[in-house]
């Protein structure tokens, strides 16, 4: 991969943990493991890591703009499968919370014209959050785990991170080709 523009960063130590760690990954863009770092990182975001891939799409875009849209639909792959490991993640956390705190989804809410379970409330309707949160700069990994958390029926949440990561991928892939570094001030991934 081409070297980055001078303006790459630099990592100084009065920064905060996470500025350091955001630097350290968007610099890794530079390097010859750039595209495995995309994918790890991309994977990971779904789950646990704090550092959204974007920190490696951009630079990798920026140096070679008629890549965007294969690594964005990479991106969005890789995201998907971390997005699924965060579901789970989320799905034993509800389990292990649920038991521990006694805590009823199927307790019945009828009031206001509402006749359902708690559970059903949250799983019928989170997924449009999810798919909402999907393409927002919400960290994806709060949507995976929510999704888990609350009983988000599988398909539909596979469908709302699809579409939302896809166009979330497609958008920041799209700009940084198009419109180039100037994009990078608008749009701080």
């Amino acid at each position: 991969m081409s070297q980055l523009a001078p303006d790459a960063p630099t990592i100084k130590m009065s920064d905060s943990w996470y500025r350091r760690l955001y630097r350290r990954v968007e610099a890794m863009a530079a390097t010859p493991y750039a595209l495995a770092a995309f994918v790890i990182v991309s994977v990971i975001d779904g789950s646990v890591f704090p550092i959204p891939p974007f920190a490696l799409m951009v630079p990798m875009v920026l140096a070679q703009p008629r890549r965007w849209w294969s690594l964005a639909l990479l991106g969005t792959a890789a995201s998907l499968v971390g997005g699924l490991i965060g579901y789970f993640l989320g799905t034993l956390i509800h389990s292990g919370v649920a038991t521990a705190f006694n805590i009823d989804l199927n307790a019945r809410v009828d009031r206001f014209g509402i006749h359902s379970t708690v559970g059903q409330l949250l799983g019928d309707n989170f997924w449009i959050l999810a798919l909402l949160c999907s393409i927002l700069p919400t960290p994806f990994k709060v949507v995976a785990i929510g999704s888990g958390l609350v009983s988000v029926p599988l398909p539909r949440f596979l469908i709302a991170a699809s579409l939302g990561r896809l166009t979330r991928f497609f958008l920041v892939g799209g700009a940084m080709a198009l419109v180039g570094p100037r994009a990078r001030k608008w749009l701080r991934a």
